[in-house]
């Protein structure tokens, strides 16, 4: 009686989900006429693959089920219905008018289901969306971060990532909502894109950026080098083929009222900061103090991938840990001078973030307690008054993603730019760390090494 029940229900569910896709021409609309996606909307009516209901309307808003993506995905792909097909779902009855539809998607790959269960009147999630039409079209997987709210330890981040680098799918202030349900409207318009490239987004942009001494990005890596004179330059080399390009000169840099006495830009321990198609590279500024032996300025330069557009932000200043996020740059003050490897001691620090040129609209984002503890720079022979801290970053501070992470006296934290939210990780007292995917590995002050969950 129980599984004559269930079947019954499964019909009824799956006579529900079907109506929806009644054709009816685009114009005809009654709630899409202004629509933002009406144009997409039009497009997919035109070619019957999608429809509008009964009562003239097309509910762009409304949440788009898992039976009726397949469907649009059938129709959009031309792909043949699978025939005498044995599969069999625990929730789709072989006489569903959608049984072949969620048959054949499954068969290819293109939407799974879980345990026998295809789940039909589920909503499909914006991940789910990005995994569906990925597969469909047969998309690259990407590993670049694109939206802030999208970690590499999501399911469907290298999905994510792939439609937006192919332009098919966007965010919403440099956010993606993987968890939100996709609209009609929405996969309508991720479906059209997909499918025409002329519909597609004008431009992909990344909301995250990767920083370290070696950035790489669309098959090329980035560098500092140091010649035979010990005079550094930035290095673009192709993956594929290691073909070698010098993009910046220290010579090439033009000078500025700051630039006095002793000079270095860049170093060994340079951290480039690639966001999207520029760099932004930290450097020492100015004369050196004969009592602390430390620059004048710490500040920042950008430039295209190119080589191209050399621009110094705001000086003097005292930039350290620099990052870009959410199209804003963050940064840190200096805090003390220096201080010797074995020391432990604590600094307050402000991050703050500003405005893409470095200096406008500038805020105060988060106040916090961190060792001061840097890489250290001992090469005589390119500036024999300086053999203390490399000062760009305090290695006690990370930026990982949409995350900093730090450690003091009282242990290792991480911050959230996203919830402004602080977190205790451990009592460790930390020397270093560094991140993977899903660890964060604090080499504590004897030297040992500690895996954190992040």
């Amino acid at each position: 009686m129980k599984s004559k029940l269930t079947a019954v229900l499964t019909a009824l569910l799956l006579i529900f989900v079907a109506t929806p896709f009644q054709v009816q021409a685009a114009t005809q609309f009654s709630d899409v006429g202004k629509h933002w996606a009406k144009s997409e909307i039009m497009y997919l009516s035109d070619r019957n693959i999608i429809g509008g209901y009964s009562d003239g309307t097309f509910k762009p808003n409304e949440p788009i089920t898992r039976s009726q993506a397949a469907s649009m995905l059938i129709k959009a792909l031309k792909i043949p219905l699978t025939e005498n097909t044995s599969v069999a779902f625990k929730d789709v009855s072989k006489k569903s008018p959608y049984y072949q539809i969620l048959a054949t998607v499954n068969e290819k790959g293109i939407l799974r289901g879980d345990n026998g269960y295809m789940r039909p009147g589920e909503k499909t999630s914006r991940a789910q969306m990005a995994a569906i039409l990925r597969r469909a079209f047969d998309m690259p997987l990407d590993k670049q971060a694109t939206f802030i709210d999208v970690t590499p330890s999501h399911w469907a981040y290298q999905d994510i990532n792939g439609i937006a680098k192919q332009r098919v799918a966007g965010g919403s202030n440099g956010k993606y909502m993987p968890s939100d349900s996709v609209t009609r409207a929405q996969f309508s318009a991720f479906l059209v894109r997909a499918m025409d490239d002329k519909m597609k987004l004008s431009n992909y942009h990344s909301y995250v950026s990767t920083k370290g001494k070696t950035v790489e990005q669309g098959g090329f890596t980035y560098f500092t080098e140091r010649d035979q004179k010990y005079n550094y330059s930035i290095i673009k080399e192709n993956k594929e083929t290691g073909k070698r390009e010098v993009i910046l000169k220290r010579e090439d840099i033009p000078k500025s009222q700051w630039d006095f006495g002793s000079v270095i830009f860049m170093h060994d321990n340079t951290r480039l900061v690639l966001y999207n198609d520029e760099l932004y590279i930290p450097y020492w500024s100015g004369g050196f103090s004969e009592a602390d032996e430390v620059p004048f300025a710490y500040s920042v330069m950008k430039m295209k991938t190119d080589g191209q557009d050399l621009v110094k932000m705001k000086e003097p200043s005292l930039m350290s840990n620099v990052f870009v996020w959410n199209d804003r740059i963050f940064y840190t003050g200096r805090g003390l001078p220096y201080i010797g490897p074995d020391d432990f001691v604590d600094t307050t620090l402000s991050l703050y973030s500003t405005a893409m040129d470095g200096s406008s609209d500038k805020r105060k984002e988060f106040t916090f307690d961190a060792r001061v503890t840097y890489d250290y720079y001992e090469e005589s022979n390119n500036q024999p008054n300086l053999y203390r801290e490399a000062g760009d970053d305090f290695l006690s501070v990370l930026h990982d993603h949409s995350t900093m992470y730090y450690f003091n006296k009282k242990g290792v934290f991480k911050y959230s730019l996203l919830d402004k939210k602080t977190i205790k990780l451990s009592n460790i007292l930390g020397k270093r760390m560094e991140v993977t995917d899903t660890q964060l590995i604090v080499t504590d002050t004897k030297g040992k090494k500690h895996s954190l969950k992040k």
